[in-house]
Order: C-alpha cells, then structure tokens, then sequence
C-alpha cells in the first residue's frame, strides 16, 4: 500500500461501511472470546480519474481487518420460590432455589448455605445439619448432593434448580421459622474463583473477565460491604413451622352435693361438699393455638376406685367418640377406663383459641 493510501486511510477509515463477522448470540450476549472481525473499503477519483481502492481486507499488500475480542461477562441469578410450610419432625424437607448463568461464558459454581435465622422475627429451631442437592446440568430432574467441590458447570443462558434439605426437629412450634440464604461463587472451569481483569482492556487475545451481577443481591445474605458486582449472588427462604400447639388441663369440681342431675350434661350445678353420695365432674381441657388442626385426639382417663361412673359427654372437637361402657360403672378394680379416640380439634391462635372440653360425671361411694 502506497504512503498517500495509508494517508487517505487516517483521514477517512471513519466514514467507510464496515461489516461484522457472523455471530452465535443468547440472553447473555456474543460468547466470550468470539474474534470479532472488521473490513473497511474507500474509493476516490483525482482529477476525475478513479485511484485504487483502500481496503484493510488482509490481502497481499493491504492491511489486515480491524478485530476486537469479545470478553467475558460474569453474571449470574439466585432465585427462591416459596417458603416451606413444615410440621414438626417431618423428614427431608426442602426449600428450592433456581441458579441460572446469564453470563456469556460457561462457569462453574460454588454453593454454600447461610444460615439467616438472627435476623428472623421468630426463632426457636434449627435444621442443621443440612445438605445442598443440585439439578445435574446434563441430565435435567436427576439431582446430585453437593460435596463442598464437584461443582455445577453452567453453559450461557443455562438454568438449575438446587435444593437445601433438612430434617425439622420435633421440638419446633408453631410459627417459628429457620431463614437459610444459598449463595453461589462463580468459578471458571477449572474450579478457580472468578476474578475481575484490572490492567484495562487489551482488545485483543484472551477474554478478559467482567462483572456485571448485581451485587445488592449477595449484600443482605453475606455481609459483604461492596458495593460493586463481584460474582456473588443469594436468595433466601424459610421453613416455616405450621402446627398445632395442644396444651391439655383437668380440674374437678362438685356438681351437687346430694347427686342430683349428675347424669344431665351440661345441666345445673349446684355444688357443696363431696361427701358420700356427692356428684363430681371432672373437665378435661384440649386447648389448641397453632395454625394447624390437632387430629387423632385421644384422651383417656382411668377413674379412681372409689367413684361410680355415671355419664359422659365432649364439646369442641370434630368427631371422636367414647369406647361403649355400661353405667353407671362401678370403678372398683380399676375398670373405668374412659377413652375418647377419634376427635380432631381445628387449628386456633394465642388470640382466639380453640377448646374441646371431655366431661367425666361420677357419684362418690
């Protein structure tokens, strides 16, 4: 190429059409390392004569295409869906997360399990020791424990969903909740934590890295002060407890001291002394505050030899049903037994409790 061309080159490459190389794109843009291409063409006339065309198209004596290498995007998403519902001491429980590469690279990821519950309104269980279990990128619903490194390797654009698993311990009541945040590292290939290029960007050659995460996502769950993207990224979900929280009571008291009526539930007490001959009725309390029904409720009471057993009855409960007895029953031998099986009492509050009430009449020999 002659000087004056290389001149006319300068000043006038700017204005020339250009025209780009075909390339593979997805959500996350041109795939990293992609070797972008660019040819430019210019033509003249002196003195309305037509001079050699310029062109940079790599041919004999012409420079080579203007090229640029696409670099790196380090993106990615943590997503959870809904809190767990759980009751206390059910197994293997899970609370679901989506990881998704919406960089331009494949990369791997790192997976590790914050546990958020100083943060939660109410706590009171722990689900520890917990595993991670991931979807296999390469066989979609078939899911592989996390062992701390056989890392998950994404393609662009590719999706996962990973689960954290516990057992809920018996102890829990209701309402509370364990609050776990899953945080994912990107790692390259190798398994190596991804780091941002700092020496600016050398335009051709190896891709270099760039974040572009959004990094108020990892903030909140990791503590980590940065501001600036950094390949982290979390979600957070919470088991959270929904059962029913039983108490139980019994009290006595005089129905009438001469035992009048003692067969007539409710009917009218009229009480006194318990003296020989006395009506007594026991009130067995189920109380219910939790969020959940209390089913299967079996009361059972084995009456003092000294009494007479003379009538039964319950209030509150949905169902449920006394084992048949002959009364009155006289309890010498020990054979008043009352069983009440059967019986589910709804789910309540602290505010608005649900009660079931067994009656147990008896006559003092």
């Amino acid at each position: 190429m002659t000087n004056t061309h290389k001149l006319w080159k300068a000043l006038l490459g700017a204005t020339a059409l250009s025209a780009f190389t075909a390339v593979s794109a997805h959500a996350g843009g041109t795939a990293a390392g992609t070797d972008v291409q660019n040819t430019f063409t210019l033509n003249y006339e002196v003195n309305s004569v037509p001079q050699d065309e310029i062109t940079n198209d790599g041919a004999p004596g012409n420079d080579a295409p203007t090229s640029f290498t696409v670099d790196r995007t380090i993106d990615l998403s943590v997503e959870s869906t809904v809190d767990t519902s759980v009751t206390p001491g059910e197994l293997n429980q899970v609370l679901d997360f989506t990881l998704t590469n919406e960089g331009n690279d494949t990369q791997q990821y790192d997976l590790t399990v914050i546990n958020e519950a100083v943060n939660a309104p109410t706590v009171g269980f722990d689900v520890s020791p917990y595993t991670v279990w991931y979807e296999d990128p390469l066989n979609p619903g078939t899911f592989i424990e996390f062992t701390g490194s056989n890392y998950p390797e994404l393609a662009p654009d590719q999706s996962i969903n990973v689960e954290i698993r516990g057992d809920i311990p018996s102890s829990a009541n209701d309402a509370e909740q364990e609050i776990l945040s899953l945080v994912a590292t990107t790692l390259d290939t190798s398994g190596s934590v991804v780091t941002a290029d700092s020496d600016g960007n050398s335009i051709t050659g190896a891709a270099e890295n760039v974040f572009a995460d959004d990094p108020a996502s990892a903030e909140a769950s990791t503590g980590d002060s940065t501001t600036a993207p950094d390949g982290n990224e979390s979600a957070t979900a919470s088991f959270i407890v929904a059962s029913a929280e039983v108490t139980g009571t019994k009290d006595v008291a005089v129905f009438s001291e001469d035992g009048a009526n003692c067969t007539v539930i409710p009917g009218t007490a009229t009480g006194g002394y318990s003296i020989p001959g006395s009506c007594v009725e026991y009130t067995i309390t189920v109380t219910n505050t939790g969020g959940e029904d209390a089913t299967n409720v079996v009361v059972f009471d084995e009456l003092d030899p000294n009494l007479t057993l003379v009538a039964l009855d319950s209030t509150g409960f949905t169902g449920g049903s006394f084992d048949a007895l002959t009364m009155p029953l006289d309890c010498t031998g020990g054979v008043c037994d009352v069983n009440f099986t059967g019986a589910t009492l709804a789910s309540g509050s602290v505010a608005t409790p649900t009660v079931g009430t067994v009656i147990i009449r008896a006559i003092v020999k």
